[in-house]
């Protein structure tokens, strides 16, 4: 009778999983609306890395950082009024609410001139690439992130005039045949990188048109050669750039499943800046193909592979780097090699997909496995607990220096259940 029990729970929990695990989307629609005193606890993982929240712990409120801006308006302060614009802005992004942040950091910019810090640059966009990758707006958040000034090895930086010009020295001609890269380009003058052009695609930003949080959508099939052939376009490479995201079973927890069904997914977003201003990005993700009720499920756990566009799928931790074209080229050879690779639960599902562009990269992510009814591997679980933990980084360094780190409003959530 035991025997039978325990046949019984695996049918139930394979019917539930069903070929979904490690591919599942949650669309669940995040509060804006909490009330909080006028300081707010952060959570482990900084809003910024650039080091002001850890230094301070709390970050103004929403009402707090209003009044503030209102006094400085009163004073016709510049820098006062941008720097109480940037805490507005980390106030809605702690809250989730985008649009807000936006607007409030859209008028810091306006205002940038007026900053008498260079770090004080540095938090404002990185603020601006944490909104825009919640908006999923992936190439914009990572041009910001360029201009933050921590962008590591890859690009030295020169300051003039209190603003922060990021100057790549991998554009050279090891890749030539493939990007027809001019090894005298100067990357300096590269418009796609200037503030005149990022700023402007900033403040020209319809914010009414922009949903808050954007709802997850189902990820369409795709072929893997759709995905690399659209980076081999024949032109100059100014930069490259990489994210992992990751969307846990339960946003902040380490649980491995929810309810059978809810099991998360991790995917990667790769993105081609041109010389010419134009950009190629694809979000995708590697998934089973289900051939029976069973299939990718801990009973029968390797099954054919397919590729998804996972650029509406919704996340919980992001990380990402700028990269050089030598290693841009090895994952684009590793995507190419895992198309004809089939999917397993246990060794090569969506995170091992995930974790090993990462390991090209050199972004190193600890402790990313966990345990399952009849097996065990790496998972979107643990990987975005440990990314929360801050126990990741970047192997160019020893460090978490020229990553790009953050996650997709944990802290308010996560403080209130606490």
């Amino acid at each position: 009778m035991r025997k039978l029990h325990y046949l019984i729970f695996l049918l139930i929990l394979a019917s539930g999983l069903r070929g979904e695990l490690f591919a599942q989307t949650d669309s669940t629609v995040r509060s804006v609306n909490t009330v909080v005193p006028d300081s707010i606890s952060v959570d482990p993982l900084k809003i910024s890395e650039a080091g002001y929240v850890s230094e301070r712990k709390k970050i103004l409120s929403v009402h707090a950082a209003g009044k503030l801006l209102k006094h400085a308006e009163e004073l016709h302060d510049g820098n006062a009024q941008a720097m109480a614009s940037l805490s507005l802005g980390d106030a809605f992004i702690a809250h989730g609410n985008n649009k807000k942040a936006l607007e409030s950091l859209d008028h810091a910019l306006r205002l940038k001139d007026s900053l008498n810090d260079d770090k004080d640059i540095s938090h404002l966009y990185y603020d601006l690439a944490i909104v825009f990758a919640h908006l999923k707006q992936y190439p914009l958040a990572l041009q910001c992130f360029y201009k933050t000034g921590y962008v590591y090895q890859q690009t030295f930086f020169k300051r003039k005039r209190k603003r922060i010009f990021s100057i790549d020295t991998t554009a050279d001609a090891r890749m030539a045949d493939l990007y027809n890269i001019n090894s005298t380009e100067d990357s300096s003058t590269a418009t796609i990188f200037s503030d005149t052009n990022i700023d402007s695609l900033i403040m020209h930003t319809d914010t009414a048109k922009l949903k808050n949080n954007p709802l997850a959508e189902d990820s369409p099939f795709t072929e893997y050669d759709a995905v690399t052939d659209a980076f081999y376009d024949n032109k100059p490479a100014t930069a490259f750039g990489i994210l992992i995201h990751i969307k846990q079973p339960t946003a902040g927890k380490d649980n491995i499943f929810e309810k059978f069904s809810k099991v998360g997914h991790t995917f990667v977003t790769l993105t081609k800046f041109n010389s010419d201003s134009s950009i190629v990005s694809k979000t995708f993700g590697f998934y089973p193909e289900k051939d029976n009720l069973l299939s990718a499920t801990p009973i029968m756990p390797s099954t054919n592979s397919v590729f998804k566009d996972d650029a509406l799928h919704d996340w919980d931790e992001l990380v990402g780097k700028f990269i050089s074209q030598k290693q841009f080229i090895a994952i684009l050879d590793f995507i190419e090699e895992t198309g004809s690779k089939r999917y397993n639960l246990n060794s090569n599902n969506c995170t091992d997909f995930g974790l090993h562009i990462a390991s090209i990269a050199k972004i190193e992510v600890q402790d990313t496995r966990g345990y399952w009814p009849l097996g065990r591997g790496n998972n979107p679980a643990s990987t975005g607990q440990s990314i929360l933990k801050g126990k990741f980084k970047n192997l160019d360094n020893n460090s978490q220096h020229g990553l790009f780190a953050c996650s997709n409003n944990l802290f308010i959530r996560r403080n209130a259940a606490q």
